[in-house]
């Protein structure tokens, strides 16, 4: 099969050397799939920062990964504007999630336009934290979230936290149904969303989520803390309350047809290349605020406990330790001067 993305940019000519620029998000991304000797070995030869100065190498083409902010994306511009010549010889930028219309029109309005061999929307603003665990790297949406200073940014929060579970998602060739936990309004919210998000990535890739057999579970459950745990058994066996966990759409019926696999989703969650997308069924969890080590450990325990009929993710805007679930309480009554955000 001919290399996509990324691996054919890098593979175009043997002798041809390439620099790598990104931002922080997508280097976090990077760092948490690969170390700097496995991107060495496909070719790149320079790894750079787009907001750190750089000198020219007007003779080599630029890979650029970024997160479509204004910032990178006015940085990515910049590189591009300078005379006689270009900080770069050619680009090749990869978004890791959907770039904002207007950010996109000024992209094509600029010289970049001239010289840009490659413009992908890759769809992967996660970080893959252990094999079935998930950050999305986003410690401040606690404060954005149940912070009473912050109440005008609960709406937006919510929204971009749902862009990310929805590159999970997309990710992992999942459509899932979606069901909350009833009571807290956010709850509601983010799952309205996450569906919203995730039906436009469906119109673009129709065979995403495609049904998958199911099976009959014929295990014995432990029972113990944490709740997470309860409600992972709970969820696999096909028990929680619809009432108290109510569906934002309509499980999809079982079938045995295994779906068709995307070129344009990569699977983050296996380890060796070739690895078939697995047919079985998935539990995935997002926990509100942080997930701690002990739900961590409980997506593990019921995977096992299953067999392997089920595989559990779990995963949250970040990952708690006592010291961090302390500091965030404390941040919920300050007012935003005085919290340190990114």
């Amino acid at each position: 099969m001919a290399p996509s993305g990324l691996k054919a940019v890098v593979g175009e000519s043997e002798c041809l050397s390439k620099v790598l620029i990104m931002d922080h998000p997508s280097m976090r991304i990077l760092s948490s799939c690969c170390k700097m000797s496995d991107i060495l070995a496909e070719g790149i030869t320079i790894v750079e920062d787009i907001n750190k100065r750089r000198e020219p190498i007007p003779s080599l083409e630029a890979i650029y990964l970024l997160s479509p902010t204004e910032k990178s994306v006015q940085a990515l511009i910049a590189d591009f504007r300078g005379t006689p010549t270009f900080t770069y010889k050619a680009a090749h930028v990869f978004f890791t999630d959907t770039c904002p219309e207007p950010l996109f029109s000024e992209l094509g309005r600029s010289r970049l336009a001239k010289v840009v061999k490659t413009l992908k929307e890759i769809h992967l603003a996660f970080l893959p934290y252990e094999s079935q665990v998930f950050s999305l790297d986003a410690p401040h949406s606690t404060y954005n979230l149940y912070c009473p200073f912050r109440a005008g940014e609960r709406t937006r929060q919510l929204e971009a936290l749902a862009q990310q579970i929805a590159t999970l998602c997309a990710t992992l060739q999942e459509y899932p149904a979606i069901r909350y936990r009833k009571g807290p309004e956010d709850t509601a919210q983010l799952a309205h969303a996450v569906l919203a998000k995730l039906n436009a990535f469906k119109a673009d890739t129709p065979s995403l989520g495609e049904p998958r057999e199911r099976m009959e579970p014929t295990y014995q459950l432990s029972r113990w803390t944490p709740v997470v745990k309860d409600v992972m058994e709970d969820a696999v066996e096909d028990r929680l309350d619809r009432k108290l966990w109510p569906f934002v759409s309509d499980p999809t019926p079982a079938a045995s047809s295994q779906a068709a696999v995307s070129a344009r989703f990569g699977h983050w969650h296996k380890n060796k290349a070739g690895v078939e997308a697995r047919a079985g069924p998935r539990l995935i969890v997002y926990v509100m605020g942080g997930v701690a080590m002990s739900e961590m450990r409980a997506a593990y325990e019921v995977t096992r406990a299953t067999e392997g009929k089920w595989e559990v993710l779990i995963g949250s805007s970040h990952i708690l330790t006592p010291t961090r679930f302390l500091d965030d309480l404390k941040m919920l009554d300050q007012k935003l001067e005085n919290v340190p955000l990114p």
